[in-house]
């Protein structure tokens, strides 16, 4: 089966979710900027009519107080961007596998979808209209073979649009840009091409392999591949960025089996991590305890709860009933607690549709 990728990219995220949930947001400029009551910092995000005036990420406060003086300047708040992130990708899941890239992009596997008749335009156009109609969340989509094409695709068009390239197309695009718009091309890998004379893709795409791995090793044939839209990895749903656990454990001094010490342990990790949980404002949906016995490998049991929570109570009974039905019979060396499934606190509160 030929593979066909999509990578849906939020446009301009942060100031889309302002206006999304900020009724008196939407049809404004708005820019997400450190510390708008002491106009100092600088631009974490910024609308799209915002960016019209020359506003862009990392500008000084002042900078875009002066470029878009009508501009509303609101504070960042990251829990709202994980919540609608968390939303959006749920929605993106049930279409087709999916690897989260980070809070607003994602990669979607179509070719199943696509070997059955439908189109990746037609299933993009989908996405987008969804994301609109339900959340008001601009989306561009890039389609290909390959994920680093759809992502090269994605880029293309925004706000809002649809690119669709094979390996041929891909070359004869991109390959007169320069070599910095190649994604994983940092700036400093870009500027060491250049005092080499490659300067656009197509230059790099030519370069020997071989050269490419003495300069820059294993990046290299990355570079490589990728310049000629050769390269490869497949869609892993399991894969996300960001912080999936949070946990403590500690080793004791002598294989224990006093049921008081653990009972104390526990509820002092449990303490510690509901008020991590608090700070994060996440709650817990999967407890798992943790044991070493001698010096052997760590084994663990988990307990999935019915409901996700960040309350130090629920984690101890939890973490002590594992502790009880696994390894209350056998001296430890570690005692743990981790916590995963971790979401936000209001998930519930977000949802499609259908």
């Amino acid at each position: 089966m030929e593979k066909t990728i999509l990578l849906c990219d939020m446009n301009s995220f942060f100031a889309s979710v302002h206006q999304s949930y900020n009724p008196q947001l939407r049809n404004k400029p708005v820019i997400v900027a450190g510390n708008p009551e002491k106009r100092k910092g600088i631009v974490v995000a910024a609308s799209y009519d915002a960016k019209a005036k020359g506003v862009y990420t990392t500008m000084r406060f002042y900078r875009a107080r002066k470029l878009c003086p009508e501009a509303v300047f609101v504070q960042p708040n990251h829990a709202l961007y994980r919540r609608y992130s968390e939303a959006i990708m749920r929605f993106l899941r049930r279409i087709a596998p999916c690897e989260v890239a980070s809070v607003d992009e994602a990669y979607l596997d179509i070719s199943e979808l696509v070997a059955k008749g439908h189109t990746a335009r037609i299933i993009a156009e989908y996405i987008q209209d969804k994301l609109y109609r339900e959340l008001l969340i601009p989306s561009s989509i890039g389609a290909g073979p390959t994920k680093l094409i759809a992502k090269m695709c994605a880029d293309v068009k925004k706000p809002g649009g649809f690119v669709e390239m094979g390996a041929r197309q891909y070359r004869t695009y991109f390959w007169p840009q320069t070599v910095g718009s190649l994604h994983g091309c940092g700036k400093s890998t870009a500027e060491r091409l250049q005092r080499k004379g490659i300067r656009t893709i197509g230059e790099l795409a030519a370069q020997p392999v071989e050269d490419l791995r003495s300069w820059f090793g294993k990046k290299g044939e990355y570079l490589h591949q990728a310049a000629n839209g050769t390269y490869e990895s497949p869609v892993n749903p399991e894969r996300q960025k960001g912080e999936k656990s949070i946990g403590s454990s500690r080793t004791f001094a002598f294989d224990t089996m006093d049921q008081a010490l653990i009972a104390k342990t526990a509820r002092e990790f449990s303490e510690k991590l509901a008020d991590k949980l608090k700070q994060k404002q996440k709650k817990a949906k999967t407890i798992v305890v943790e044991v070493k016995f001698d010096y052997r490998q760590a084994v663990s049991r988990s307990l999935a709860l019915a409901g996700a929570t960040d309350e130090a109570e629920e984690i101890y009974r939890a973490a002590m009933q594992l502790y009880e039905v696994y390894f209350s019979s056998q001296p430890l060396r570690l005692f743990g607690i981790r916590l995963h499934h971790l979401l936000d606190e209001e998930y519930e509160q977000l949802r499609f549709s259908f």
